[in-house]
This record gives structure tokens, sequence and C-alpha cells, in this order.
């Protein structure tokens, strides 16, 4: 009998997905070609967040069957890709099942409508939270372009806890659920851990850590929503307390110059800014940190958080974040705290609990480790491989 055949359709090369794609093929259940819309990340390209140009490290397309439409061009990825060949291709693979990622761009919501079209099946995932609490007119004016959207869908392939409660709100069965996750590079972490103390005493003193002072890692762009400022003023607050602190500030952006003028001003903890990271340079930094600090005040379902309690670091994350619930990568008072955006001083508290308490980080810390070994065995194919029983084709 011949092997289902799945096309994923996504926008480009994502550094964290390709890894996923190698496992999801691996399995051998299912054919699989990846559709590209744009080759941004293979090939170089500005990135307006970071203000400079990117080309990711460490892609491994070779692992998969793939496609880059629009003729390989590194086109911008907004809400006005698309890819006017997607459908040619797609009739060339003829799929079992399309899995789409999104629904605001053109490229996403033209593969959904080929597949409709046409009674092959259709698995959706995304990110959508409410946690960050959207406008209302927003929400008011997207509901109904988003329900029909999702009435297409066959199955939802969700990535925590708040994401499976958007997709409740719109009337979608827990039988069209399968918890799948979004996947990090399984095999990078897990070389990470196995030599992490090592790897954690080289990065502590590449970067002037002294012994027994907490690091603070957050990573991301260094822009205003992720609120990387929030965490220099829990520093600030912190001026009393016994002990020393550093953030690990981790990427570039519009709000360096602006964040490090404010650290400057700190009396007597410190901010260490790394500048642009690569991802297969993140383990180590992870390593490094004692534990892992999310601010956000937008952040659907952070990859960061998911690559930190893979290294086994316990986190405090914003209640803004789409990551914490009670199957989610920070289950609050298992390994990690749930502050109050825009609150210093729930933030501070959270941060100082477990500064202050190093067999609850040690508990905590092997809770994280448990958790990503769980979640990641869905995001490399388990999840996938439930959505595609859900609607018949395995």
């Amino acid at each position: 009998m011949a092997k289902p055949k799945l096309a994923v359709v996504v926008s480009h090369p994502i550094q964290h997905f390709v890894p996923g794609y190698a496992s999801w093929s691996a399995r051998g259940l299912w054919d699989q070609q990846v559709f590209f819309a744009s080759s941004i990340g293979a090939r170089p390209y500005f990135d307006p967040g970071f203000g400079k140009t990117v080309q990711w490290e460490g892609l491994d397309l070779s692992s998969f069957s793939h496609r880059f439409l629009n003729q390989g061009e590194a086109v911008p990825v907004n809400n006005a890709l698309d890819a006017p060949d997607l459908e040619e291709a797609l009739a060339d693979y003829a799929p079992d099942a399309v899995l789409v990622y999104g629904y605001v761009q053109r490229f996403q919501r033209r593969a959904a409508a080929w597949a409709h079209g046409r009674g092959v099946k259709l698995l959706f995932i995304a990110d959508s939270e409410h946690h960050h609490r959207p406008p209302f007119w927003k929400e008011w004016i997207k509901r109904p372009m988003l329900g029909r959207y999702l009435a297409r869908m066959d199955a939802f392939m969700t990535v925590g806890d708040a994401n499976e409660q958007v997709y409740r709100a719109y009337g979608v069965g827990d039988d069209r659920l399968a918890r799948t996750g979004f996947t990090i590079d399984l095999s990078l972490y897990q070389d990470a851990w196995e030599n992490r103390d090592e790897l954690r005493a080289r990065t502590r003193a590449r970067l002037g850590l002294q012994e027994g002072e907490i690091a603070l890692p957050v990573v991301g762009k260094l822009v205003a929503h992720k609120s990387q400022e929030h965490l220099l003023e829990a520093l600030e607050r912190l001026s009393e307390a016994p002990g020393r602190y550093a953030a690990l500030i981790i990427g570039t952006g519009e709000d360096d110059a602006r964040l490090r003028a404010r650290a400057s001003r700190l009396a007597r903890h410190r901010a260490i800014f790394t500048g642009f990271v690569q991802p297969i340079d993140l383990p180590g930094l992870y390593a490094a940190g004692d534990l892992y600090v999310h601010p956000a005040r937008i952040e659907p379902h952070s990859l960061a958080i998911s690559e930190a309690i893979a290294m086994g670091l316990p986190v405090v994350l914003s209640d803004r974040c789409g990551s914490y619930g009670p199957a989610d990568d920070v289950q609050p008072g298992r390994n990690g705290f749930v502050h109050a955006w825009g609150d210093p001083s729930s933030l501070t508290a959270c941060i100082r609990r477990l500064a202050e308490d190093p067999p609850l980080r040690e508990k905590f810390a092997a809770v994280s480790r448990e958790i990503s070994r769980r979640a990641q065995t869905l995001a490399h194919g388990g999840g996938l491989e439930a959505a595609l029983r859900i609607v018949g084709v395995l």
C-alpha cells in the first residue's frame, strides 16, 4: 500500500522548525514535501527587527524533501507573502493532506483554498493565544474571517494550552486537536545537555561571570514588546538583595542603545549584552544561566522558553506569554513562576524566590527537563502522526 503524501506549506526555512521536518520525514509513515514561499534565512536577508543582514547557520535542508517557490527568491516575509505557483506545485505533488501554518498571509490562504476545493485533508498549526489581550476592536474584526477559515480545517496541531483555548473559543472540539508543539534542534540541545557542565564553565568564563553570580538570560529581539527593560528594573529593585545578579541580554534590535544606557546606571548588579547570536550558539548561553526570564508583553509561544527548559532552566515569564499552563512548557509552581506583566514588584519577587532557594531551582530544573522531553517527542513527529490519524490519512 502506498504511503500517504503530506504537503507542508510554510513561509520560509525557519531555523527552529527545519530539524523538525527532518524528524517528520525520518518517521517513514508518510511521504512528505515542504513548500517554501521564500528562501529568506537560507539566503541572506535584512531583518529590520535585528537591524542587520542575517543568514542562519546550521540549516540542513538536505535531510528532507522540499521545494522553493517564487523561483527560489528571498522575497519578503510579511502579510502580503504569496506564491502564485503554489497551486501548480501542489497539483504536481498530489498530496493526501496539506499542513498550513497560519492564516494572515496570502500564501497560507491560497494553500487552504486549494486543499479545501479539492477535498484534500487540511491540517492547521499556528501560535494564536489571548494572553496578550489584543484590543477588542481587532478581535471583533478578525473573528468572522478567522471563524470561516478555521471551519475549513480537518484537524489542528496545537502548540500549547493557551493555543487550544483559542480553538475551543471558535467551536473546535477536542477530537480535532492534536498537541504537537514547536520543534527545537533536538540533536543540538541533547549534545549541549550531555556536555552542560563543561559548556557552562566555558561560557561563564567567557562572559566574565563570577562564582555564585546569578545569571538571568533573556533571548529575543531588542524591541519594545519584548520588555527586556522590565528585567533591568527588577535588577534595580534587587539592589538590597543578597548575592549578585547579571542579566544576559541576548539579541539585538532597535532598543539596543536605550537598554544599554539604562543598564549602565545599575549600581549593584549588571547586564551583559551579547549582541546577535546564531541559534547554534544559544545552548551555551542557556547553560551559563541559573534561571530563564521572559518578561514580554507579546509572545505567543516562545521558542526561547522551549530551548531554555531543554537546558534544564527554571523559568519566570509574564502573564502575557502563551507558554504557560498545566500541560505547557511552563507549569506554574512546578518548573516556573508567572509574573504580572508591567508589575516590577511581581517580577522581582519571582526572580528572588528562585534565586535564593537553590534546592527549589534544582527541583524546577528537573521538571523542566522532563516537560521538554515529552513536548519534543510530540513536536518531532508524535503530534503530526496523531493529526494524520484524526483525519483518516493514516
